[in-house]
């Protein structure tokens, strides 16, 4: 116990110790200062690696088109199924001229007449031993001197009904009309008004080879709202 406190007293041994002492120190401070700088480029490096951001891109789902039902699946098949048409043919109907006839279009208030072609054409009769001609067998066509003014019925016009009455007419010598037959109609009601204004006409006289005859033909008579 002496010999060691006496030794701490002495100073070649207490320099030694202090200088042992710092050469430890330093190299211990240069161990860690190297381990310090290795580590310093592997820290930028994490630090790197964890600034970097990867633009991520979503996936498009396409959503498939919902599956067809039979009612649609057999509608398809079906179209498909079906022939093309085929191009309608009209066929080419030449007119008869021997089927002349005076053809009236009545509006309401009016009585109008024309001559046209038509497929109706009585068979010349023989009434009380006179000769009755056909249209197409005069000279020429009588004209219209006076128009019948024809009645439309007010309940039928109010409803708004259209019809037709076709008439069995005779023209005599002097142009009078004179209905002989109620031949086809739509409605009863038409006909009283239709053979007024028929009979209430006056044409020129029929004439053949220069002569005044009788003629007869069909009439007929047509009420519209329209005109």
């Amino acid at each position: 116990m002496k010999q060691e406190s006496s030794n701490e007293w002495i100073p070649g041994i207490e320099s030694e110790t202090n200088g042992k002492t710092k050469n430890t120190s330093f190299w211990i401070s240069a161990i860690v200062s190297g381990c310090l700088f290795l580590l310093l480029p592997l820290s930028e490096f994490i630090k790197e690696e964890q600034w970097v951001v990867r633009e991520v891109e979503p996936a498009i789902i396409e959503t498939p088109p919902p599956p067809k039902t039979k009612l649609e699946q057999k509608l398809e098949n079906n179209l498909e199924n079906l022939p093309s048409p085929k191009p309608i043919e009209t066929p080419n109907t030449p007119l008869k001229v021997e089927a002349l006839s005076a053809n009236l279009d009545v509006s309401p208030g009016d009585f109008k007449a024309q001559f046209s072609l038509n497929q109706f054409n009585p068979v010349k009769n023989n009434f009380e031993g006179e000769l009755v001609f056909s249209l197409h067998e005069l000279d020429r066509n009588p004209n219209v001197l006076k128009r019948g003014i024809l009645r439309y019925p007010t309940h039928l016009k109010k409803k708004g009904v259209e019809g037709e009455v076709k008439l069995l007419v005779q023209i005599n010598e002097k142009g009078s009309v004179e209905v002989l037959e109620i031949v086809s109609y739509t409605h009863p009601d038409f006909i009283e008004p239709s053979k007024k204004a028929a009979e209430s006409s006056t044409y020129e006289a029929p004439k053949r080879n220069g002569e005044p005859v009788k003629v007869q033909f069909y009439l007929p008579v047509r009420y519209s709202l329209l005109n």
